[in-house]
C-alpha cells in the first residue's frame, strides 16, 4: 500500500541494501507496522562478549525489562541481509519476538509504530550497556526476581510511548531541551542513537 510520492520527494533516494530484512519480517508479521534495523555498538559488544541480555532492571525501565524477559533471539550470521533468502532467515529466527540480535552486525526491532520500535531499540541498547557495566565490574548480569517483575505495572501507552517519545525527540539537536528537573525517564536519549557514531551509523534504517 502507501501513497505515491510528491514530485521530487524521492530525488536522490535509493533503496537500502538491506531492504529484504524489513520486507520479509513485515510479510510474516501482520502485527508489525515498523521494523528498525540499527547497529548499536554496545548491543553488538554485549552479544560478542557472550552476555545474554537479562531483565536485570525493574522500575528503571519497565517496558524494556518486559521486552528482554520475553527473550531476544540471536541470528548467528554476520552478513549483509541483502536477499530475500537471508531476510527469511532473520524472520525465522525472530519468530514472534519483538526483536532479534544480529551477531556482529546489529539489531532488528519491531513495533506497531515508529515510536514503539525505536523506543524498544533504545531500551535494548541501554540494557546491553548495563550488562556490559556489570560484567566489567566483575559481576554477572542476573535477572531481577520474578516476583518483583510481576509487580511492575503497565504504565500504559500514554507514558510508555507518548511521553517517552516526546522526551526523546526533545533531546535531538536543534530541539529545545526539556525543562530543568525533568530527568530522562528511560535512562537513555534517542539523540545518542541517531547522532552518535558510537551507537548508530548512517546505514541504519527504519521501514514502516
Amino acid at each position: 500500500g502507501g501513497e505515491p510520492g510528491l514530485p521530487g520527494e524521492l530525488d536522490g533516494w535509493t533503496v537500502p541494501h538491506e531492504l529484504p530484512l524489513h520486507t520479509r519480517i513485515l510479510r510474516r508479521r501482520p502485527d508489525v507496522r515498523c521494523v528498525v534495523h540499527a547497529h548499536p555498538r554496545r548491543t553488538v559488544a554485549a552479544d560478542l562478549a557472550g552476555l545474554t541480555l537479562e531483565p536485570l532492571v525493574g522500575a528503571y525501565d519497565i517496558p524494556g525489562s518486559a521486552l528482554v524477559a520475553g527473550g531476544i533471539p540471536v541470528y548467528p550470521r554476520s552478513v549483509l541481509v541483502a536477499s530475500d533468502a537471508l531476510g527469511d532467515e532473520v524472520a525465522d529466527r525472530l519468530g514472534g519476538h519483538a526483536a532479534a540480535l544480529l551477531r556482529g552486525h546489529g539489531v532488528a526491532v519491531t513495533g506497531a509504530s515508529v515510536p514503539e520500535a525505536v523506543l524498544r531499540a533504545v531500551s535494548i541498547d541501554e540494557i546491553a550497556h548495563l550488562c556490559l557495566l556489570v560484567a566489567s565490574a566483575g559481576g554477572r548480569p542476573r535477572a531481577i526476581d520474578a516476583a518483583d517483575r510481576a509487580e511492575l505495572p503497565d504504565l500504559g501507552g500514554g507514558l510508555n510511548l507518548d511521553t517517552a517519545w516526546r522526551h526523546e525527540l526533545a533531546r535531538l539537536p536543534g530541539t529545545p531541551h526539556p525543562p530543568p528537573g525533568r530527568g530522562d525517564p528511560r535512562g537513555v536519549a534517542l539523540s545518542d542513537h541517531i547522532t552518535s557514531s558510537d551507537h548508530i551509523t548512517s546505514s541504519d534504517h527504519i521501514t514502516s
